[in-house]
């Protein structure tokens, strides 16, 4: 090969390195194991179930439906063993990387691609994204596939429908994913559009695309009708009485916190998210604007459009957390609308050393986000001494054919392996990923014998003590103390009234 020829795979030989030095990163940075929230344990145990046989369940023993079945899928293999975490985690930011190194490459020029899939890899949000077991950074690797299928030219029926069930699997690895389907629907309208098809060939296109996705988002949300009779499984059904002002204010925190990290204060994160969606849409405007169209940044724009409003939408309508974690997606956008701009600019201008100093600092926060893991691990959910370690000490004394009940079920289950680990004595809230048991399911337990509930003092969902959160369980269950220890107690259940026992 000439020197030209060289000098043309580099770039290509240089993402690969770049995107195995990021997924380098997360592994040092899950060096004491990557961190865990109660939703990561909720697809742990899912994980663990698959693993060992049990079907797509969790550890209360109901079918595992309110989250989709993609991230579980792809952590049975090592089920809850957290090494093979790490390696997934890892391999997905890897992915991420290589796969915005080929979408950009696509639309600016390779040195530009190489310098933003760098920025993007070790950007603080990816590595704190990605060093959580999360769905989210599967997904944005699902999503970054969709473009780079659906940016082929041309566009074919079969690169359509491997088009459409990527976009599927987005929808069953978060449901926020929806969003994606969205966007490769446009993604074919406008490519059809810009190639000056017949309407009959762009709705044969769509009608492709649409179909397969459909087809795998049926099959999945059928088995959770048909197992719980919800299709998305229980759902918080109260909305959020937030203004849009404050529903604003949430999604431009959460882009601050996501961008710039969580060392700094809620006012700064708000501004700071606000200038970023701004500078966001300027760039997008810019870029639609230009001649030609690019079929890339309509699709980019309208996948950064949902990335905000579908997360808004969801608060308004079941009151769910609006998060950096559940924006963090919009990274693609951000990047590539960045990577657009950087391409524009000529090469001597001071706009390059301005930029390359925004790499440099974005990566810099990027590690020092990975030395800070292992503290993150220390308070996160997977941890022994969260809230209450003498609590999880009297549940392993507990006989092994005990019944446990608490406010926490994920931890619980995490440091016990007791199953079901069974949440009750607390209210539904928005951005549960468990529901509570139902009084009469409460009053069933309590009929058997060695049932005990678990309570810890410190969770949001405590209240004052489960009598104070719950007295009409209360009026129907006697609870027991038997011991009370620093940060929780322990109470033995019974029936009040044992004639309201179920017949067994």
């Amino acid at each position: 090969m000439d020197l030209r020829g060289r000098l043309l795979c580099r770039p290509q030989h240089l993402a690969i390195a770049i995107s195995l030095g990021c997924a380098a990163v997360i592994l040092y940075a899950t060096r004491r194991d990557p961190v865990l929230s109660p939703d990561s344990i909720s697809y742990l145990s899912a994980a663990a179930h698959l693993r060992s046989g049990d079907g797509l369940t969790e550890f209360t023993g109901a079918p595992f439906t309110v989250f989709g079945p993609v991230f579980p899928l792809l952590l049975a293999v090592g089920g809850r063993n957290l090494f093979w975490a790490r390696i997934v985690c890892a391999a997905a930011v890897a992915g991420c990387t290589w796969l915005m190194f080929i979408v950009l490459r696509r639309r600016v020029r390779p040195w530009a691609a190489l310098i933003a899939a760098l920025a993007f890899g070790l950007s603080e949000g990816v590595v704190h994204v990605g060093s959580t077991v999360w769905s989210e950074m599967p997904y944005m690797l699902i999503a970054l596939g969709a473009f780079a299928v659906l940016s082929i030219e041309p566009l074919t029926n079969r690169r359509a429908a491997l088009g459409g069930l990527l976009c599927a699997l987005g929808f069953l690895t978060r449901y926020a994913g929806v969003g994606l389907i969205i966007t490769g629907v446009v993604i074919v309208v406008a490519t059809g559009i810009t190639r000056e098809s017949t309407p009959r060939m762009v709705l044969r296109t769509v009608g492709i695309h649409l179909g397969v996705a459909a087809a795998v988002c049926a099959a999945w949300l059928s088995r959770n009708l048909i197992a719980t009779g919800e299709a998305m499984g229980p759902r918080f059904s109260g909305g959020s009485r937030d203004s849009l002002y404050v529903l604003l204010r949430r999604a431009t925190t959460a882009v601050g916190v996501l961008i710039f990290g969580d060392q700094h204060s809620d006012s700064f994160a708000n501004w700071s998210g606000l200038v970023v969606l701004i500078l966001l849409m300027l760039a997008a405007f810019v870029a639609l604007a230009s001649r030609p169209t690019r079929v890339l940044d309509i699709g980019m724009t309208v996948f950064a459009i949902t990335c905000v409003v579908l997360p808004v939408m969801a608060r308004r309508v079941t009151a769910s957390d609006i998060e950096f974690r559940v924006l963090s997606p919009l990274l693609i956008p951000v990047v590539y609308f960045a990577a657009v701009t950087l391409d524009r600019i000529r090469v001597k201008s001071v706009g390059v050393a301005v930029c390359v100093a925004l790499v440099c600092w974005s990566i810099f926060e990027g590690v020092a986000m990975a030395e800070r893991v292992p503290e993150i691990v220390l308070i996160g959910a997977g941890s022994r001494t969260q809230f209450s370690r003498e609590l999880f000490d009297l549940i392993d004394t507990l006989p092994a054919d005990a019944n446990v009940l608490t406010n926490s079920p994920q931890r619980v289950w995490w440091q016990s392996h007791r199953e079901p680990t069974l949440f009750a004595f607390t209210r539904p809230r928005a951005g549960n990923s468990n529901y509570p048991l139902s009084p009469s399911d409460t009053l069933r337990y309590a009929c058997l014998a060695h049932t005990y509930l678990a309570w810890f003092d410190g969770l949001a969902n405590a209240g004052d003590g489960p009598a104070d959160r719950r007295p009409d369980l209360a009026a129907i269950i006697d609870l027991t103390l038997t011991n009370q220890v620093t940060g929780g107690a322990m109470y033995a259940l019974s029936a009040h009234d044992p004639a309201q026992c179920p017949r067994s």
